[in-house]
């Protein structure tokens, strides 16, 4: 019995870390310029944006640049179209926009005549059930206590679901990721460990528990077999435009926060 407790404790680890989000970037020696589109509408007010790029090829230093001046829309299912505006350069929102579950969203971004286009579905949001850490053990040494996240959650039985966590320092991200789907946990209470990341006592530790569609799902994983860096290189996107890379996304998300005590 505990060769095979063993066996699937390493098979679980094994899965995971394919699982966890790296980030990555281009071959820019052998590539073209290329916009980079990063969307997201989430189920909340106020945190629903698209933000373009672009990078330069590898004479030009393999440089990334902002593109201002896009007209940026999302259309829903239902008709309603909101024509985000620049609150930053190449960051582009529309404070009325709010994400509803079951709903379809439509992205189009015109780039002085290119256009490019994608679509999400927002899956329903799975609530996080709490939060757990656990001390990391030092052996000894003299280096600050480092803690480790679970995060606790029930997923729904017979339904098809992909996940995505992050993880936040105060308002900073950091590079903790997991992205799963429910093969394994369908109907079940879980508690899934968010890997590359710990936190030291005193701090506050927030995940943000993501419901994603099936591309989104697969783009994110794409992206722990691809180098590292900040652009996305090869992974399978939804994107639908020529030289274009990113991802366009509609996310129902869960969060809680938790303060490490030691």
């Amino acid at each position: 019995m505990k060769l095979l407790k063993a066996i699937f404790f390493t098979l679980f680890i094994s899965i995971v870390l394919i699982s966890c989000e790296k980030e990555i970037d281009l071959d820019l020696k052998e590539s073209p310029e290329l916009f980079v589109i990063e969307g997201i509408v989430h189920d909340n007010l106020g945190d629903n944006l698209v933000a373009l790029s672009k990078t330069r090829t590898y004479d030009n230093n393999g440089a990334i640049e902002i593109v201002s001046g896009a007209s940026v829309k999302i259309t829903d299912n239902l008709g309603t179209v909101y024509s985000l505006y620049e609150i930053t350069p190449g960051v582009y929102t529309d404070s009325t926009l709010l994400g509803v579950s079951g709903r379809s969203y439509n992205l189009d971004v015109n780039i002085n005549g290119n256009i490019i286009s994608a679509s999400s579905v927002m899956s329903p949001r799975i609530e996080i059930d709490s939060l757990t850490y656990d001390e990391i053990p030092n052996f000894g040494g003299d280096d600050e206590l480092e803690y480790s996240i679970l995060c606790h959650f029930t997923d729904p039985l017979n339904v098809i679901n992909f996940y995505r966590m992050k993880s936040f320092l105060g308002d900073d991200q950091l590079d903790g990721y997991v992205n799963w789907n429910d093969d394994a946990i369908d109907g079940t209470s879980t508690g899934l460990p968010v890997f590359n990341v710990t936190y030291l006592a005193g701090e506050y530790a927030t995940i943000q528990l993501l419901s994603v569609d099936e591309p989104n799902f697969r783009y994110f994983v794409g992206l722990a077999f691809s180098q590292e860096g900040e652009v996305p290189g090869n992974p399978e996107s939804n994107l639908i435009g020529e030289n274009a890379v990113g991802y366009f996304g509609a996310y129902a998300k869960s969060e809680v926060t938790i303060m490490i005590v030691e």
